[in-house]
């Protein structure tokens, strides 16, 4: 009987952990090798391509179950004086402004509100989904990659939570549940310190001649039209649109609009 209760706790405990969900940083990036852009704009002034897009568990991904996109964008002074982005949008395919977001939370709560408004259209949002679009346009060539490796943290706690069972001789699933959320808790703040540290910080100033690459996270845009740039010169501020309808059409859509 004791041996079955402690065949029964641990797996309640690796059910707990294994359910846990959230967003989990990855020991290893999902390999990404992209042989040209995907959509690039320029006007007398600045250039912007972009050159990728991260989406949920896709190519270049270093977290697995994400709601969100990182886009991976340069841009390129042509002007003879600074220029200043300030500013990077989405446009989506609803004709809504997305806007960067600046950590975990902010992403989260933006796709829930475009989900929202997409479901008040009649249309389903998952993430992910017509990221193939994106190898075609890029005519992308991936490494295989294997199985999806766990995060090291979550492997320190199943091991720490088999551990306690062991000593115990039994874990009640109360605890299992609350060895569980603290992995989630501490997970999540893992990737929000990667999307921190990762996320360029606007404005950019950009030299004469000079360019920087752009690593910039929105909240889930489905099909989107456009990046809007907005920069600043001593003329004045300007704006700066990337069409991406040909290289993202569908993205994160089930069904397309008509």
């Amino acid at each position: 009987m004791k041996k079955l209760l402690f065949q029964s706790s641990v797996l309640m405990l690796q059910i707990a952990l294994s359910g846990c969900g959230g967003s989990k940083v990855l020991k290893e990036p999902e390999p990404r090798v992209v042989t040209q852009s995907l959509a690039t704009a320029s006007d007398q002034r600045l250039a912007a391509t972009l050159d990728w897009v991260i989406v949920r568990d896709g190519p270049g991904t270093w977290a697995k179950n994400v709601d969100w996109d990182e886009y991976l964008i340069r841009v390129q002074n042509l002007s003879d004086e600074p220029i200043r982005v300030t500013n990077v949008a989405v446009l989506d395919s609803l004709g809504t402004r997305i806007e960067i977001g600046g950590n975990r939370r902010q992403l989260i709560d933006g796709t829930k509100e475009t989900t929202r408004r997409y479901t008040d259209e009649g249309l389903k949002v998952e993430a992910g989904v017509g990221g193939g679009t994106i190898a075609v346009a890029g005519v992308a060539v991936f490494a295989a990659s294997g199985a999806v490796a766990m995060s090291a943290l979550a492997g320190s706690a199943t091991a720490l939570g088999a551990a306690g069972a062991a000593a115990a001789g039994v874990v009640l699933v109360a605890p299992a549940l609350i060895v569980g959320g603290i992995v989630r808790v501490m997970n999540n703040s893992a990737v929000n310190k990667h999307i921190e540290s990762q996320q360029t910080l606007l404005p950019a100033v950009l030299l004469a001649g000079q360019g920087q690459n752009l690593d910039l996270f929105f909240p889930l845009a489905p099909s989107p039209r456009q990046l809007q740039f907005t920069y600043v010169d001593s003329q004045g501020e300007h704006t700066l649109s990337v069409d991406t309808r040909a290289v993202l059409d569908g993205l994160h859509l089930t069904q397309a609009i008509e």
